[in-house]
């Protein structure tokens, strides 16, 4: 009698299976395996370990601007990608290659989020935050 007036207080919502837990620790530790089979596969970084972004050297000297939002705290700073053994002055330096990341004396290393962002094509590239949206490149300065 009890349990009719338990069913009509808490209804079900739908088909109800028995849980195992041991079934549940079976499926952790599966997962806890493949996490670390996939770790073990993944580029990992080291300090010895060359960069490289992927970006090309510049061909020759050309300047554009690029239309985007830019944070205000920018707007007239400049940000410089080049292989880190020739990054030039700049109020941000970003490596966009090195023989080892340990040697790296930059603000950043490039990635393809950062350079798609600001339109960066090729290294060395020049960037000048014109105003709160324009960046000017200058390409190979």
């Amino acid at each position: 009698m009890r349990s009719a007036w338990l069913a009509r207080l808490h209804p079900t919502r739908g088909d109800n299976k028995a849980v195992s837990l041991d079934a549940v620790a079976k499926a952790q530790e599966e997962v806890k395996r493949h996490l670390a089979m996939t770790w073990e596969k993944s580029t990992k970084l080291s300090a010895d370990m060359p960069f490289d972004s992927g970006l090309p050297a510049c061909g020759m000297r050309q300047t554009r601007r690029v239309r985007t939002t830019v944070p205000p705290d920018l707007v007239g700073k400049t940000i410089a990608f080049a292989p880190a053994d020739r990054l030039p002055k700049a109020d941000v330096r970003v490596a966009t290659s090195a023989r080892r990341i340990l040697d790296v004396h930059a603000d950043a290393l490039a990635d393809r989020t950062l350079v798609e962002r600001i339109g960066v094509r090729c290294a060395p590239t020049l960037v000048r935050a014109i105003s709160e949206v324009e960046f000017e490149l200058v390409e190979n300065p």
